[in-house]
């Protein structure tokens, strides 16, 4: 992935997705943008993580997870993450084309990044993180 111009420093991003290639692919571009990333490759570690996060007084930036994930969708994850960090941004990423999905990222106000993700649009909302914060 092409290095894009550096970006909010010192956020703090959970990345969701149970494919390797894309995970790394997303956490490595994230630390090259100065980001500090974690990688969830669950929906139960995902949750998981983010009760040890409550648990210790923490949060996170942000939250970028995958539709598809073994065992749950990633409307779970970020409906979950909502519940103790309701003001926090989301965002969804997906590969396929589902018209249920893009009306529940509608109704909810939540960013939708198609696979091949187009890294200006991700910047671009990693971008708002800061600005938010």
């Amino acid at each position: 992935m092409a290095a894009i111009a550096k970006t909010h420093k010192n956020a703090r991003l959970m990345v969701v997705d149970d494919d390797p290639g894309v995970g790394y692919a997303v956490t490595r571009w994230l630390q090259e943008q100065s980001i500090r990333s974690v990688l969830a490759v669950s929906t139960e570690e995902a949750l998981e993580m983010l009760r040890d996060m409550v648990f210790i007084e923490s949060e996170f930036d942000g939250l970028l997870v995958d539709y598809n994930l073994p065992g749950a969708t990633g409307c779970r994850v970020i409906e979950e993450f909502q519940l103790d960090f309701p003001k926090m941004p989301v965002a969804l990423m997906t590969g396929s084309n589902d018209i249920s999905l893009e009306i529940w990222v509608r109704s909810k106000h939540i960013p939708l990044f198609r696979k091949p993700l187009d890294l200006r649009e991700l910047k671009n909302w990693i971008d708002k993180l800061g600005k938010a914060a």
